[in-house]
């Protein structure tokens, strides 16, 4: 195996670039792991890490991988809490934030075309200078990206009024595990009453049908206000009581 990786990183860096490829120790470090807790001592580096910064490219890396049999972990902006991303068999990790343009900006639909490696907080810093805005604002928006939000269906600090990613994603487009290109949904469209919601199985799905490269999103004008109102219970216990009590006084 370690013959196939050493010709894998060779071709790959012929495809799409020596500085996009690393095999270095310091820089395989940085992808071993995301958020979850877990032993400080535990450590699964990839074997390989690149950095492609086109659906194309990503393309043949996978293609490549592909022919080793080398298994790949996409890699977003490493914030989730579950793991997933901690390459366990060694393989190639494929960073997605070097996917990070904005395709288009389509104030009359109200629709974002982007390559998924952008930063939520970046996207949404592009879209503020159309009077836009992309409501699925998580927390860790700094660092977590537009493909992990699809990949692993997040939720959002508003996506109790405006909705989670299936009602925004309106089209993507997915490179295989064999390196085949393809755009799924409906292009700008919301809803259809024709054809498979194929679009809707990559909600979740985790890089496991293959890695999406780009997304069309429904935006929403920003608001001109926000107001934030709190309740806050001393414990759980509490709050259920007086969930109770309310239901009850309805």
């Amino acid at each position: 195996m370690v013959l196939e990786i050493q010709k894998a990183a060779e071709e790959i860096a012929q495809k799409i670039g020596e500085e996009k490829v690393s095999t270095e120790k310091f820089h395989r470090i940085a992808y071993s792991r995301d958020w979850s807790p877990r032993n400080a001592k535990e450590a699964q580096l990839p074997d390989v890490v690149v950095v492609p910064s086109t659906t194309e490219e990503v393309a043949e890396v996978v293609k490549i991988a592909y022919k080793y049999r080398i298994p790949i972990v996409p890699f977003a902006g490493g914030t989730g809490m579950g793991g997933g991303v901690s390459p366990i068999k060694g393989g190639i990790t494929v960073d997605t934030k070097g996917l990070n343009k904005i395709l288009e900006i389509d104030k009359e639909n109200l629709t974002v075309t982007t390559q998924v490696g952008i930063t939520i907080l970046a996207l949404n810093q592009e879209l503020e200078k159309h009077g836009l805005w992309w409501p699925h604002d998580p927390e860790s928006k700094p660092a977590s990206t537009v493909g992990a939000a699809i990949s692993c269906d997040n939720d959002s600090t508003f996506g109790i009024k405006y909705g989670k990613l299936g009602d925004y994603l309106l089209n993507a487009v997915l490179v295989t595990g064999t390196g085949e290109i393809l755009r799924l949904g409906h292009r700008k469209a919301l809803c259809t009453s024709s054809g498979y919601k194929l679009h809707w199985l990559l909600i979740g799905a985790e890089g496991t049908l293959g890695i999406v490269t780009e997304a069309t999103l429904k935006v929403f004008p920003k608001p001109q206000t926000r107001k934030v109102e709190a309740v806050v219970f001393k414990s759980i216990s509490e709050a259920v009581s007086y969930t109770h009590l309310r239901a009850h006084e309805t």
